[in-house]
């Protein structure tokens, strides 16, 4: 099962005309070109993902965090401290309301309904990584990697593991040999996370039966000169595809190597 949860950079036509930010940083905020990376079509059991803006309704936090909360499931900054919204146009109580309604509770139970269909051995939760991490983030300033795979989060304060150790080793494995020819950064370019992942879905659904790995690509391998024109907003299908098919094949033998082996 593939969760894609911040794919999406269109405005809620709730919210059309309020906002204060621009098309580009609606591109650049979400993340950008995860709907079509990810999209394995029907190889996998299912997919849900969204095509609104994480800057209006963030799938990856709890309803439950409001403002004040600054990085809560409605934000009133962008990640580099832009205001999202137009003066005095932030929404009240009842449209927020109106908006969980419509987006968040809807997506959740489309995840939960595929979770309880008895059929899944493995949940991906697939994002793409800005190169470098924004200033409202745990690496503020530093390179990423090409390729981090997290399999820790939290409950009650204490670690606790999404998948076996053995799992996110043998993932990354598939992931070096798919991507090794990749350069696209100036760090470590594949890492295992060892530290608690601070995202809702990787907590409220990774601590069942089911093994789950939250899997993150640097969009430095796009989003670059060479595939990427800043002034259509547009990167090169080709480069996408060629990418996706390479992100494929590595999952689907991990898969069989290891999931499946243990029927």
């Amino acid at each position: 099962m593939i969760i894609i949860p911040h794919g999406g950079w269109r405005v809620p036509e709730e919210l059309s005309g309020n906002e204060a930010v621009s098309r580009f940083d609606l591109f650049i905020q979400s993340d950008t070109c995860a709907n079509d990376l990810f999209n394995f079509g029907d190889r996998v059991a299912g997919t849900i993902d969204t095509d609104v803006s994480r800057l209006f309704i963030d799938l990856d936090r709890p309803y439950t965090a409001l403002p004040p909360n600054k990085n809560g499931v409605i934000k009133k900054m962008t990640l580099y401290g832009k205001p999202i919204f137009r003066e005095d146009l932030f929404p009240d109580e009842i449209a927020i309301s109106n908006m969980l309604q419509r987006y968040w509770f809807p997506f959740h139970d489309a995840v939960k309904k595929i979770v309880s269909s008895g059929g899944i051995r493995l949940i991906l939760e697939c994002h793409t990584m800005m190169a470098v991490g924004p200033e409202i983030s745990r690496d503020p300033g530093k390179p990423r990697p090409i390729v981090m795979l997290e399999h820790i989060t939290e409950t009650r304060g204490a670690p606790v593991k999404t998948c076996d150790s053995g799992l996110v080793t043998g993932m990354m494995e598939q992931m070096k040999k798919a991507l090794s020819g990749e350069e696209n950064t100036i760090a470590e370019k594949f890492v295992v996370s060892d530290q608690p992942s601070g995202g809702f879905i990787l907590g409220n659904y990774g601590t069942s039966a089911i093994p789950m790995i939250r899997l993150g690509i640097s969009r430095a391998l796009f989003l670059n000169d060479t595939y990427f024109s800043y002034e259509y907003l547009r990167v090169d299908e080709l480069r996408i595809r060629r990418l996706g098919s390479l992100l494929w094949a590595a999952i689907e033998k991990f898969f069989y190597k290891t999931i499946a082996l243990n029927k």
